[in-house]
């Protein structure tokens, strides 16, 4: 069995072992050592990488006992190698992990929600919780979370005998009962867990929940901690401060500007929408009677526009109403008819003048890059 020096030093770098068992699975070599720092994915947490002598560890499995590296350069049985971690990348899982624990002890105290769920990838965790929480109630589990870090408190791991286990009571998302290892973090949390963690939750820095939605019978929350949370944090400052310059607002009153912009900007829609009703009205009754197909061009027209003066002509169309907007080639357009499957013609149509698009039967619409003449020509 290999020797887990991740489970005795969480902090551990590098290392030095011997290679015991070599297996070519494509394509990758498997590798299995004496001893090992390298965690296998397990627990919601993706394998450590690194290298391994002149080999690329790619990935980390456990199976049945035994920790295979997934390496891309084949090594030789029985040869000494020198192992090293990219420890930042472990070490921002530790932070992760770590304060995965605060947050599930909290909701598991509080409110008596369990952790149903958790998945720590590259760039988000997401934790799942079995029951639903105002957002104010999430506020909260993260004040108490934040207030554990700022207290600094140990991060012990060990496995108990069963004779200890069966006396216990820890967190755990499957019956176990033997091989068991608990993470306690003092006074916050006690669970069961094969992952690394930090020794002390000061390390931590800071515990944000970012997002938060209803998920089968519970919530999914995205939460980020450590550096994570200052990166977010600082992504996040960068666009409140671009927006802010750009209406000339301070910071703060940033939400309040962005609402009033939002309501002049539906005001202005309904404006809009006036000008074109009234718009195609007009052209409606200026094209008159046709007994052919019509083709219509109205500059700066919305697709609402153009719609709502198809609807308004067509009655005086014999054939088909093709109604333009836009530039020359470059139109968006709507045509309708009462007597002509539409439908059954629109590949035809946007082949023969470059245009995409689709729609019902008595209605299609879509846009061509042909010019103003060569669309007139069509439905000449």
């Amino acid at each position: 069995m290999t020797e887990k020096l991740y489970y005795e030093n969480a902090y551990t770098k590098e290392f030095d072992a011997r290679v015991i068992s070599l297996e070519y699975r494509e394509p990758y070599f498997l590798t299995v050592l004496d001893r090992t720092a390298f965690f296998p994915e397990g627990g919601g947490q993706r394998a450590d990488t690194g290298t391994l002598g002149g080999a690329r560890v790619i990935d980390v499995r456990e199976r049945n006992g035994e920790i295979y590296h997934y390496l891309d350069t084949e090594l030789a049985l029985g040869q000494k190698v020198h192992g090293e971690l990219d420890f930042a990348v472990r070490y921002d899982k530790m932070q992760q992990h770590t304060a995965e624990h605060i947050l599930s002890g909290f909701f598991n105290s509080v409110f008596g929600l369990s952790n149903v769920g958790f998945h720590l990838g590259e760039s988000e965790v997401t934790l799942d919780i079995d029951g639903f929480l105002t957002w104010e109630q999430l506020l909260h589990v993260e004040r108490l979370a934040n207030g554990a870090v700022r207290s600094c408190l140990p991060v012990t791991a060990r496995f108990p005998t069963p004779e200890e286990l069966s006396g216990m009571s820890y967190r755990s998302k499957l019956e176990l009962s033997s091989g068991v290892r608990i993470v306690e973090i003092s006074g916050v949390d006690v669970c069961a867990c094969c992952a690394p963690h930090v020794g002390n939750t000061g390390e931590i820095g800071i515990i944000k929940i970012v997002s938060a939605e209803r998920w089968r019978s519970g919530m999914r929350l995205i939460m980020h901690a450590g550096a994570r949370a200052l990166s977010d944090y600082e992504r996040k400052l960068s666009s409140v401060s671009g927006i802010s310059a750009a209406l000339s607002t301070p910071r703060d009153e940033v939400l309040p500007s962005v609402i009033k912009l939002k309501e002049d900007v539906e005001a202005l829609k309904h404006v809009t929408a006036e000008k074109d009703r009234r718009i195609a009205e007009l052209a409606a009754k200026m094209l008159g009677s046709r007994e052919g197909n019509a083709v219509c061009h109205i500059p700066d027209m919305t697709m609402d526009g153009l719609i709502a003066f198809s609807n308004a002509a067509l009655p005086s169309v014999g054939g088909i109403l093709v109604a333009l907007t836009g530039e020359d080639k470059c139109y968006k357009y709507v045509i309708s008819s009462k007597g002509t499957d539409l439908k059954a013609l629109v590949k035809e149509i946007n082949a023969a003048l470059g245009g995409r698009g689709g729609g019902r039967s008595e209605m299609i619409q879509g846009s061509f890059t042909a010019s103003l003449d060569e669309i007139k020509d069509y439905f000449k």
